[in-house]
């Protein structure tokens, strides 16, 4: 069954997915502002004054309209604690004074506006909409920052046993000679660590590392994320944006779950990796760039192309040099080390000074089969740690069987997933719920499972009252 999320349209608009914090001492015109904005579509909190504005002030609020004269803490106080703690939200500062010496101290202080009251509602929802516009490409512009930085490895490399010792050097050979590499091998095996550690040993290392996971961006995302629009492309493309192909450039572009890549993008990729050349969204521009491609999946891409889902040509363009990555449980013997390194890095995150795992403890990782590699591994020590005593995992604090055991109750329960007797609205809800769960939260992820956009899930976790159960 194919469930159609996209069909029953919503009527929230994407700026009901942006918080506003509205803060005002005077209780009539904090409901005029309330309503201003929420006829406009938007979401608002509001808060009586200074002290409550900052305890009501969260990641998702993009707008803060705070009055300039508030008991306790003035507006402006109000707006520098906000500054310093969510340096990407902007505010909109109020007065019914109007004085020119207030509207120069706010600008200073880092408003992005200020408005003297009464303020009309057209002014006030057109202020608020340019603030948000700004709010974005303020965030955005972060994240591109993010992009660029060196990001350390979440698992370490551990070269105990042959097979990883060989891996080991087989990275070092390659690294050297600058080629496009495709690393296959299980999920959760490391595939990441050993994309950057290929970079970092390279002649690129000084360089950035950017990576894609093409199976976490909404399918209508992917190619302006990897090469970038112009202003007004689309309707949200507000000023020029890079791609992070272009933010690459001199570095290495790293590709995860490249298998999950639309088709429709796959000849654009491919002319990219011939070229490296490539067109924004919306130019007839060439950008020329110089990067290191190296892509990873953990799906068979010649079963892929056999069933025409991946171009065979895209696939040899990948393939210059393989390099397979074994699955934690044909490496064994690395387990220890690994263990240890991770450990370490959850005692140093917790402010200790070690956390022991006992032998025995060990003895049952070793015995474990390790679905999950070393993901698996990560998450079973990060939880033995949080229950264990003394800051030493015993064998009884170690959750082994939990992933075999959900996967035997899933297929032994298969018939209770049935949809008879159910609405389409009530099955839409499961699917919804479900997929999200499964995914972890992850909404990009569920809306790609869904095959809808995830816009679309926002407004169904609205319609369906369940947007507080996954708000991370």
């Amino acid at each position: 069954m194919v469930l159609d999320l996209d069909n029953q349209q919503s009527p929230t608009t994407e700026l009901s997915e942006k918080k506003i914090l509205i803060a005002d001492d005077e209780p009539v015109t904090l409901r005029m502002f309330q309503r201003y904005l929420e006829l406009a579509g938007m979401q608002t909190v509001t808060a009586t004054n200074g002290k409550e504005a900052i305890e009501r002030m969260t990641q998702d609020i993009q707008v803060a309209v705070l009055d300039l004269n508030m008991p306790g803490m003035s507006g402006l106080e109000c707006m520098r604690k906000i500054r310093t703690e969510y340096p990407t939200t902007e505010i909109l500062i109020i007065s019914g004074v109007g004085q020119i010496s207030d509207a120069v101290a706010a600008m200073k202080a880092g408003a992005c506006e200020f408005v003297t009251k009464p303020c009309e509602q057209e002014d006030m929802v057109a202020r608020v909409e340019q603030a948000l516009r700004t709010a974005k490409m303020a965030r955005e512009n972060q994240q591109l920052r993010r992009l660029v930085e060196q990001p350390s490895s979440s698992n370490d490399f551990a070269a105990t046993t042959d097979a990883s010792r060989t891996l080991l050097t087989k990275i070092t050979k390659l690294a050297e000679l600058d080629s496009t590499i495709l690393l296959t091998g299980e999920s959760g095996t490391g595939k990441t660590t050993i994309a950057r550690m290929i970079h970092n040993l390279g002649p690129r290392s000084g360089k950035a590392f950017v990576a894609v996971n093409c199976a976490s961006l909404p399918r209508d995302l992917i190619e302006a994320e990897l090469f970038g629009h112009v202003k007004g492309a689309f309707t949200d493309a507000a000023e020029d944006r890079p791609g992070r192909a272009e933010i690459a450039d001199g570095g290495t572009l790293f590709l995860d779950e490249i298998g999950d890549l639309p088709l429709e993008l796959q000849p654009k990729l491919l002319t990219f990796l011939q070229e490296k050349t490539f067109q924004r969204i919306g130019s007839n521009k060439e950008v020329a760039v110089d990067v290191r491609v190296i892509s990873a999946s953990h799906q068979n891409l010649t079963g892929l192309c056999d069933d025409r889902r991946f171009r065979p040509d895209l696939y040899y363009r990948l393939n210059v040099l393989k390099l397979h990555i074994n699955a934690l449980r044909e490496r064994r013997g690395d387990i220890p080390t690994l263990a240890e390194a991770i450990l370490d890095r959850i005692a140093k995150r917790r402010g200790i000074q070690n956390i022991i795992l006992t032998p025995k403890a060990c003895q049952c990782l070793l015995s474990h089969d390790w679905p999950g590699n070393i993901r698996e591994l990560e998450n079973i020590l990060e939880r033995a740690s949080a229950f264990c005593e003394h800051n030493r995992i015993e064998i009884e604090n170690l959750d082994l069987n939990s992933t075999l055991v959900n996967a035997n109750q899933d297929t032994a329960s298969e018939p209770k997933n049935s949809f008879a007797g159910l609405t389409l609205k009530e099955i839409e809800k499961r699917a919804l719920i479900e997929t999200l769960e499964a995914e972890k939260g992850n909404k990009a992820m569920a809306a790609r499972q869904l095959g809808v956009s995830e816009k679309s899930i926002y407004n169904k976790l609205r319609r369906f009252g369940l947007f507080d159960d996954f708000k991370s």
